[in-house]
Parts: structure tokens; C-alpha cells; sequence
């Protein structure tokens, strides 16, 4: 209650003494140092609250107070997992030696099911919980009582603990770097958080060496944040992280940032010429750092330093001098600018440049007309200097052909090449010294295949074909204008010779003939049909006629067995005597139709 004073006093039991207050108080208990009271013998104890006007006293107790002991609540709990195990820990100043502990735990879903307890006995302040699952978050409270008096109290509870799970696995760090280009750039971290409730607080450590000129590296102690973003130079930045919770820590994770290194040859470092150039005497904070790249972009572990103070181009001399011939050195120059690291100037730099001392290693894919080379670039510890360029060089039947090829390609595509060919192919990396080893593969050029080849000599076929129909179409269109006709000579065969040469004549079948009386009962001659021939031609033999086509049909066949028969013409009417009158006379021979006159029905009987 509000404005009640509390008064606590005590006295020996049966005892007429006085009574003794013990201290007066708001709250609702008073402490007491052990000298001011009687421990060992009975005692009554009773409380007198007032307010105002108003006084009420409790009931006496009569206790032995040195036999009912309670102990403060643990103090300073500490936890710790490991696998299914968690270990607890707290301030055991003022405990003495000897306790029980009583814990009791849930899962932390389970907050309307009933707790689990476990008691032990234990002679330090530290106590073990086993068979716990691992990825489980846990609720826990715990409390205490002495084991060495008669009627001991347990103290209060301590407040609900969370207990999260061990982070088993180190943070995983991603970082990107944006680039001022004039010496600074901005690094930023990010990590992920384990997959915890969002109550379960994680926190990190995190170490970096970000000031090249310094070897001590700073840190960044507590960040509750999973980024993290400072300024750094062009130089290498390094680094752990390690995240922690209530119960543990996880493993560390390295963080290495790359130097920005160049990507093209930068210079050498004559005797004549110191390097480098963009330092400014009496830096307080400025530094050159310098390390050999082994290979090409990893900065070693070693790396020189030296303050760029006092005698800069002796101190630039004897940092030469330890250089070695044929190695590639970076360097660069670091100082500080508004409060920002920046750097100055970075360059790659050989004491003294030669040739390559190995030759790259070359693959070939090989097709019928090319070939495409590949090859992996000469090691920066065997290329002695900064590549200029590739020479390629391929040679058939003793004919070479080369070309440069930039030092920064990897690969080169060998052309016009002749199926079926052997060729000899040549590599080497070069420097401004010259070139290095060769290396030199024998290649056969891919035969065209068969399927090829008889698509070729159809096309030629068909094309052959193509001209060969349009030549005939070209010739058949202007076939009067090439070949004109030859005219037929007109040649009139008479009766007699051919009577008298019809034994040599080859008698062969005869399909239709007719006969014409050109011998009309009409009186007037110049009605009667005249049977004409059309055309005479000229026959081989130079003696004999032959005799033209006519058109003039005849009525009546001859009998299918004709051979050997002889046509006849005989007048119907014998009065009538002696005409005469011509008549004509189809003669067959082989396969020619001639047209004959005969001037006088005597002369009719000729056999055909």
C-alpha cells in the first residue's frame, strides 16, 4: 500500500527483554547484516506497518535463523550451447559453497504448456542441460535454495530467458565496392541473418584493415545492423567477421577485398628513372606499398611499406635494388585526404622485362576449311614481361602465313583452309623483348563428307540438263534459220523403164488401191479426169527415175495375197474397141507411193 512504512523487529523467544527494531522501510522487505541479529538460538520476528495515525502489527514467528536461509535469484546468467547441450552460468559471490538448482524449461511454441525441471545439486555456480533439440529456441527460469541448513528457502525465479539456438554456420558476406576513380572507393558489406525469431538478437564483431599504411587493423565491435559500409583506398582490404548471440559465437569469416589492379602494362623502372612520381614530401600520412604479384591479381601476405619522409629518392633507390629481374611488381600511393584514405598513384612495373620462358597451351577444333585455336594464357610468373601479342603461324607444303593477335584474345579462327590438308601450327607470346617458346601441333583438315559430295554431282547433273534444254528450245525456235531446207528435184520416170527395171523392184504389201479411168464415155475430152503426178524425185541410181507421192485415190484393193499378182485392166465392152486413153497406175515400194500414167489401156497390163 501506498504511504505505509513498514518497521521490522524481533526479540529472543520467552524472553521479557525489549524488543529490538530491525530498520523501517517503504518496501516491503527490509535487509539486515548478519552481526545485528541472533542466528543461532530462537527468535521472535514481527512486522508493525503504519500510517498516519493508524499501526497494525503481524503475527510473531519464531524461527532459528540461521536454519531458514533463502538465497537472491542467480545473478549475471550466462548461457552457452553446444550441439543438444546448454551450459548456464552466473555470480556466485555471495553463495556460499553448496546449493541445489532447480531449472525449468520450455519450448519457446509452447508457452501454455506446462514447464519441465530438472534439480541437481552443484558445488560451482555453473549447471548442464542435455538432450535438448538443436534448432529449438528455449524459455527458461531458474532459482536456488542452500543445501547446508536445516530449513532452507529457494530464492525467487530469475526473469524468463530466451535461449536461442548455437549459430552453427560463420556469416556469408557479399561486398560490392563503388569506384570515385581519384583514389577512393566505398566498400560495403552485407551478410545475412540466421533463420531466428525476430526476438533473438544477434550482434557481430567485425575487424578490418582498411589504412594500408598501418598495420593494426580496426574495429567494429557490436554492430546489430547485417551491412556495414567504410571508405578504403585502391589497395587490398582484409578482414574478419564473427557473429554472436546469448549462447555462443560462430566461426570467423575472412573478408579479402582485391587491390584494384591494372589490366594493361604500365611501365618498366629504368636506372635513370625513379618512380613514382605523385608524392609529396613530408607526408605524416602517407605511405608507399609495393609486393610482387605471383600471380597477377593476389596481393601476398608480405607486403613492403615504406613512409614516404626525408630522403624520398634515396629511400626510392634502395627499394629497387631489392627488386628482382623478370618479376611484376604493383605499387601504390596511399595518403590521406579530408579524413578519407585515397590513393595516388598505383602502377604495375617490372626492374627489368624479357622474353616469355614457357609457351601457351593450345587446343585445336579442326572442320574441313578451318580451324579454331584456343589456348590459356602464359602464367604472369612466366610471361618475364607485359605481352605485346600472340603470333600465330600456319604452314602447308612449306607456305607460312602468320598473323599478331592481341595479347589480351584467347582464342583465333584459322580460315580458307583446304579439305583433306595437313597443316603445321605455330604459337608463341611475345614481348617488347621478343618471343618466347613455340608451341607447335600437327592438324589434318576434315574431308568433305560423302553426303556432300553427291549433292554436288547432282547439281551438276541437273544443271547439265537445264542447258541442255534450253540449248534444244533455242535450236527448235530457230531451227529454219540454222538448218535450212533442201529443195527436191523433179524427175519424170517413164513407162518403159520402169517396166523394164520392175524385177529390181522389192515387192512388199500393198493396203489400198484405186484405180482411176480417166477414159470418160462423155465426148467431151476436156471433161475427162486427168490423173496427175505431183512430184518426181531422183533415185540413187543415176539411170533410173523414181516416181513422186500422189494424192489420187484408188477404189478398189487388191487381194491380201497380192504379191506376184498383176493388174490388169481389160474393157468391159470389146466393141468398143481400142481406146485410148490414159490411165493411171499406184506403184508401192517400200513404203513409197508413186503415181504412174499410162498413156493407152495397152499399156494397163504392166504387173505392179
Amino acid at each position: 500500500m501506498k504511504n505505509v512504512t513498514y518497521e521490522l523487529f524481533y526479540r529472543r523467544s520467552n524472553s521479557s527483554e525489549n524488543r529490538t527494531s530491525l530498520g523501517r522501510d517503504r518496501k516491503s522487505y527490509i535487509c539486515v547484516n548478519d552481526n545485528t541479529v541472533i542466528n543461532k538460538v530462537p527468535v521472535d520476528i514481527w512486522v508493525v506497518a503504519s500510517m498516519g495515525n493508524w499501526t497494525c502489527q503481524s503475527l510473531r514467528t519464531s524461527v532459528i535463523l540461521s536454519e531458514r536461509v533463502k538465497y537472491e535469484a542467480p545473478q549475471s546468467m550466462s548461457m552457452s550451447r553446444s550441439s543438444s547441450n546448454l551450459t548456464l552460468s552466473w555470480d556466485n559471490k555471495k553463495v556460499p559453497e553448496g546449493a541445489v538448482i532447480e531449472v525449468r524449461f520450455r519450448r519457446l511454441g509452447e508457452t501454455s504448456g506446462t514447464w519441465k525441471t530438472f534439480k541437481t545439486e552443484v558445488k560451482q555456480a555453473i549447471v548442464t542441460l542435455e538432450n535438448l533439440q538443436n534448432q529449438s529456441v528455449y524459455q527458461l527460469q531458474v532459482r536456488q535454495k542452500s543445501k547446508l541448513v536445516k530449513h532452507p528457502l529457494w530464492s525467487d525465479w530469475t526473469p524468463i530467458l530466451d535461449v536461442p539456438p548455437e549459430i552453427q554456420n560463420p556469416p556469408e558476406v557479399n561486398w560490392t565496392v563503388k569506384d570515385f576513380n581519384n583514389g577512393t572507393r566505398l566498400l560495403k558489406l552485407t551478410w545475412g541473418t540466421p533463420p531466428y525469431p525476430v526476438s533473438m538478437q544477434v550482434n557481430y564483431n567485425l575487424s578490418l584493415h582498411i589504412w594500408p599504411c598501418l598495420l593494426k587493423r580496426k574495429n567494429f565491435t557490436n554492430v546489430t545492423t547485417t551491412e556495414f559500409s567504410v571508405y578504403v583506398t585502391y589497395s587490398a582490404v582484409s578482414g574478419d567477421i564473427v557473429a554472436f548471440n546469448k549462447v555462443g559465437k560462430s566461426s570467423p569469416t575472412h573478408i579479402l577485398v582485391p587491390a584494384k589492379h591494372l589490366t594493361f602494362p604500365s611501365k618498366s623502372w629504368p636506372d635513370d628513372k625513379l618512380i613514382p612520381f605523385n608524392y609529396s614530401h613530408g607526408f605524416a600520412k602517407s605511405c608507399l606499398e609495393w609486393y610482387k604479384l605471383t600471380d597477377g591479381e593476389t596481393r601476398p601476405e608480405k607486403v613492403n611499406r615504406s613512409k614516404l619522409n626525408g630522403a624520398v629518392n634515396e629511400k626510392l633507390k634502395s627499394i629497387r635494388l631489392k627488386m628482382d629481374d623478370y618479376v611484376r611488381y604493383y605499387y601504390l600511393v596511399h595518403k590521406q585526404t579530408d579524413g578519407k584514405p585515397q590513393t595516388t598513384e598505383m602502377c604495375l612495373m617490372y626492374k627489368e622485362q624479357g622474353a616469355p620462358s614457357k609457351a601457351p597451351i593450345l587446343n585445336v577444333n579442326v572442320t574441313t576449311n578451318s580451324a579454331m585455336l584456343h589456348w590459356k594464357p602464359i602464367p604472369v610468373p612466366d610471361q618475364q614481361g607485359f605481352l605485346t601479342h600472340y603470333e600465330v603461324c600456319y604452314t602447308k607444303r612449306n607456305q607460312t602465313e602468320c598473323h599478331n593477335i592481341s595479347a589480351s584474345k584467347t582464342e583465333y579462327l584459322v580460315q580458307n583452309l583446304t579439305p583433306g590438308s595437313m597443316y603445321i601450327i605455330h604459337l608463341a607470346g611475345a614481348t617488347a623483348v621478343g618471343l618466347g617458346p613455340r608451341t607447335t601441333i600437327h592438324i589434318v583438315t576434315k574431308l568433305l563428307p560423302q553426303s556432300i559430295i553427291g549433292w554436288i554431282i547432282a547439281g551438276i547433273i541437273v544443271l547439265i540438263a537445264i542447258l541442255i534444254t534450253v540449248c534444244l528450245f533455242i535450236i527448235k525456235r530457230h531451227k529454219i534459220k540454222i538448218f535450212p531446207p533442201i529443195p527436191h528435184p523433179v524427175v519424170e520416170e517413164s513407162v518403159n523403164y520402169r517396166a523394164r527395171n520392175q524385177d529390181m523392184y522389192e515387192m512388199e504389201e500393198v493396203h489400198e488401191l484405186q484405180l482411176h479411168d480417166n477414159c470418160s464415155q462423155d465426148p467431151n475430152p476436156e471433161e475427162a479426169t486427168v490423173l496427175e503426178v505431183s512430184e518426181t524425185y531422183e533415185c540413187e541410181d543415176m539411170d533410173e527415175k523414181c516416181l513422186g507421192d500422189s494424192s489420187t485415190p484408188v477404189s478398189d484393193p487388191l487381194s491380201p495375197d497380192h504379191k506376184g499378182q498383176v493388174l490388169r485392166l481389160e474393157t468391159t465392152d470389146p466393141s468398143q474397141g481400142e481406146i485410148d486413153c490414159e490411165v493411171t497406175m499406184l506403184m508401192y515400194r517400200n513404203g513409197l507411193v508413186f503415181d504412174m500414167k499410162a498413156y493407152s489401156t495397152e499399156d494397163v497390163g504392166t504387173p505392179l
